[in-house]
């Protein structure tokens, strides 16, 4: 017959839980083994692992430690339970100590504790009859007999105060205690769980009610605190309750210092607001961007394939280019990250060089590798997954991962000419085989105009012009009679895709990436050699091949939905109104409004003038039921 089941959910809880366990299995007798210990594992990155053979193991998806409690009561065998946070300790004789409390069959045993760390300290010690302090509702100083908890569960809508709701439902008479300190209560000034509330980083809601004094006449606050007790958690700050049946829903204390997400009640300034975090499904997010580039044009065609999927948010930290916030504007929102903290199911870090912003909450973060290895490049390791634009770019890296092919997205038209090329002409672009294989169509008498799209400083000769960027390179490479590609090595090549898709033939080097494209030498173009000798620039000219090639989004959708889970788009970001909300960022005059506007004003304007000032960083997006200057 098991005695004691010790619930311990762990998320991430390394290398504090191995100290703990350690602790616990000295005081394990092999003999009676009537102590179970389960570890339910909530989903952490690396799943966990440890050689003590009295500890099992549950790993479940991530949900919270609400259904990490939940997964272990269901799993208990213990006549009474315990829980312990991961990362706090027990005394040695922790398990003794309870043992010779649970022969007097009480209903709960109530644990003395004590702080430990560097951040704050306090010290429960109590005697017989004592009640724990108003703040302190925990189940982890508590043991519970396993009938007197019968069906109660934890409340999986709250992230905070679920043990508060537990502690009320649970019905215990008879009360044991235990006077010395037995339970360690790790405090770390370090991301502990008072800073992320107070910085919004916790996916909460929080519900403060003021009045100096509660009467009588006042019962209509009981109906109401039952009514959101569910799913927030209720702090009542009066000087005197006369309707002690609220202390069922809420935690009752004298006015002081009280973060929260709303303020009820009378006014006071000891509400401290709690940033009101954006949420959405999908964070895209890149430190900065090029004007033009392969990472630019996934985005893009990612956000253009699946927005209808999925609520999509672009993240930018430093830099992004207007045209590129004007043409994502029309489908996904576009944010440049400040304080404001973010809630989403999928994040996707764009570049392996971005770090993720702490403001970020994700419940998995994806980090794309849209490069091949080349200097001394590594990839973070805090992700959940890793995701390659190809194998090619899979093989020159150590880092195990999975491989998604990048989108592709047929945009609008313009008018070019015969050769492009869209290059940054960093190291790797082939720059100086783009001068060699123009002079050998001059030498073969073969007139060219190389429309080469950059802002790299090249000599415009031999029928090369330099153009600037464009985000139309599509329609211009449709249009032209080869798209130019001369790079030393490539992850993916959007141009080339595109090319392809638009049935215009390609003249490229040897890339390795070229065979998982399926590219067809003398049907969809020509492989030129590295060296750009011995090419037959007649044939070129006159033998222009019809490239026959077919996308596979399709597939890729499917993989990325299989990635980011079932979708259920709010569709927040609606295209079709004619006029939506935006704050003003900055102080700036509006001449269509006829006035002047002030740095955080909420207003109504026409979608194309709206994209046109968060082109200009003038305004930034809110949707509905974000006018309070939180979006």
């Amino acid at each position: 017959m098991i005695l004691l089941t010790i619930i311990i959910p762990a998320y991430n809880a390394e290398p504090f839980i191995d100290e703990l366990l350690a602790t616990l299995t000295a005081q394990l007798d092999e003999k009676k083994k009537d102590i179970e210990v389960l570890v339910i594992d909530d989903g952490s990155r690396k799943p966990f692992k440890t050689f003590y053979p009295f500890v099992r193991i549950i790993r479940k998806n991530n949900g919270g430690v609400s259904t990490a409690r939940n997964r272990g009561l269901d799993e208990a065998k213990g006549k009474y339970i315990a829980f312990i946070d991961a990362d706090d300790l027990v005394a040695p004789d922790y398990i003794k100590q309870i043992r010779e409390k649970l022969k007097e069959e009480p209903d709960a045993v109530y644990l003395s504790w004590e702080t430990f760390g560097s951040g704050w300290n306090y010290k429960c010690h109590l005697k017989d009859g004592d009640e724990f302090p108003s703040f302190n509702l925990c189940v982890w100083n508590r043991v519970y007999k396993r009938d007197a908890i019968g069906q109660t569960r934890f409340n999986i809508k709250k992230l905070v105060a679920e043990d508060a709701e537990f502690i009320r439902e649970v019905k215990t008479d008879k009360i044991a205690y235990i006077q010395k300190p037995v339970y360690f209560y790790r405090t770390d000034p370090h991301d502990s769980l008072t800073q992320r509330i107070a910085k919004g980083k916790v996916d909460m809601r929080r519900i403060v009610y003021h009045f100096e004094h509660v009467t009588k006449d006042m019962a209509w606050l009981v109906e109401e605190f039952e009514k959101e007790y569910n799913d927030s958690e209720i702090i009542l700050l009066t000087r005197q309750n006369d309707l002690p049946e609220l202390s069922k829903f809420a935690l009752i204390m004298a006015p002081a210092k009280t973060y929260g997400t709303e303020l009820r009640g009378e006014p006071t300034n000891l509400f401290l607001q709690i940033p009101r975090p954006i949420r959405t499904q999908v964070v895209v997010y890149i430190g900065n961007t090029m004007q033009i580039g392969g990472v630019e044009t996934w985005i893009y065609n990612f956000c253009a394939n699946l927005y209808k999927l999925y609520d999509i948010m672009v993240c930018y930290k430093d830099r992004m280019w207007p045209e590129q916030i004007a043409k994502l504007s029309e489908i996904v929102m576009v944010h440049k990250l400040g304080t404001q903290p973010i809630f989403c199911d999928s994040f996707l870090n764009m570049r392996i060089t971005d770090t993720i912003p702490e403001q970020i909450q994700a419940k998995q973060i994806l980090q794309l590798c849209h490069t091949c290895k080349m200097k001394d490049w590594k990839i973070q390791k805090n992700y959940d997954r890793l995701i390659y634009v190809s194998e090619t770019a899979s093989k020159t890296f150590e880092e195990p991962g999975e491989v998604i092919h990048n989108l592709t997205f047929r945009q609008k038209e313009a008018t070019p000419l015969f050769l492009i090329t869209a290059s940054r002409f960093t190291f790797e672009k082939g720059l100086n085989r783009m001068y060699s294989l123009a002079n050998t169509f001059k030498s073969a008498g073969i007139d060219i105009l190389w429309l080469v799209f950059t802002n790299a400083e090249i000599e415009e000769n031999n029928g090369i012009k330099r153009m600037p960027p464009t985000t139309n390179m599509r329609a211009w490479i449709k249009k032209a009679d080869y798209l130019v590609q001369l790079s030393d090595v490539e992850a993916f090549c959007y141009s080339i895709v595109e090319a392809l898709e638009e049935g215009t033939p390609v003249l490229t080097t040897p890339l390795e990436v070229l065979k998982e494209l399926g590219f067809r030498d003398k049907k969809d173009g020509y492989i030129l050699p590295f060296d750009m000798h011995g090419i037959n620039a007649q044939e070129i000219a006159e033998r222009i091949p019809t490239p026959n090639y077919k996308n596979d989004n399709e597939k890729i959708i499917k993989q990325w939905q299989e990635v980011l889970g079932d979708t259920q788009p709010e569709q927040r970001y609606n295209t079709d109104k004619p006029f939506i909300k935006v704050k003003a960022l900055e102080n700036y005059t509006d001449l269509e409004l006829g006035r002047y506007v002030r740095e955080g004003e909420v207003l109504t304007i026409r979608r194309e003038r709206a994209r046109m000032w968060m082109a200009l960083g003038k305004v930034d997006y809110i949707s509905e039921g974000e006018e309070n200057g939180q979006s």
